[in-house]
């Protein structure tokens, strides 16, 4: 059940990359990060190291010293690197010459910086952190995208040069 979850969660994340990078710009200052599955289903190919870039490989490797076993996979515009570290999910894009475009890590509540999880939780107080993402890029601030669980509704916000905004309210269902 666990692997299943992280395997789904790992696939809507890569839409996110592809999406991201089709768009050739994060979209965090004035817009919502979102996905297209179908279209990341269509366009990544996972690949052998061998095949990709090899300034991106050895960038991969500069920046994440003890990283092993990471999946690589063609996009439409370059590449993207997919691996888990210390708890955290992490998927790095590069652009088909090899230069990095961005930085999304995936990881729960307790890997949260503590200005942030403050933030969030001096005004959401009675929700649960559920899931946090974080896209870096190069000379941007980093964004936040956190999931949150209260009793009655789901929260999706986006915190990004520190203005908290919500994305998204699902009412669940009784």
């Amino acid at each position: 059940m666990k692997r299943n979850f992280l395997t789904s969660l790992a696939a809507m994340l890569l839409s996110l990359v592809v999406s991201i990078s089709s768009n050739g710009q994060l979209g965090v200052s004035n817009g919502q990060l979102s996905g297209d599955f179908a279209s990341f289903e269509k366009s990544a190919v996972r690949i052998e190291s061998s095949k990709v870039s090899q300034k991106a490989v050895k960038d991969l490797a500069k920046s994440f010293k003890n990283v092993s076993g990471e999946n690589w996979f063609e996009v439409k515009d370059g590449f993207v690197a997919m691996f888990d570290a210390e708890d955290i999910q992490y998927q790095v894009s590069y652009d088909k010459k090899g230069n990095w475009l961005f930085t999304i890590r995936s990881y729960r509540e307790s890997k949260l910086p503590e200005d942030i999880r403050h933030m969030v939780k001096s005004t959401y107080y009675d929700y649960s952190i559920n899931l946090v993402q974080d896209v870096e890029k190069a000379d941007t601030p980093i964004a936040y995208i956190i999931q949150l669980i209260g009793k009655t509704e789901l929260i999706k916000l986006k915190i990004f040069d520190g203005e908290m905004q919500v994305l998204q309210t699902l009412n669940k269902s009784e």
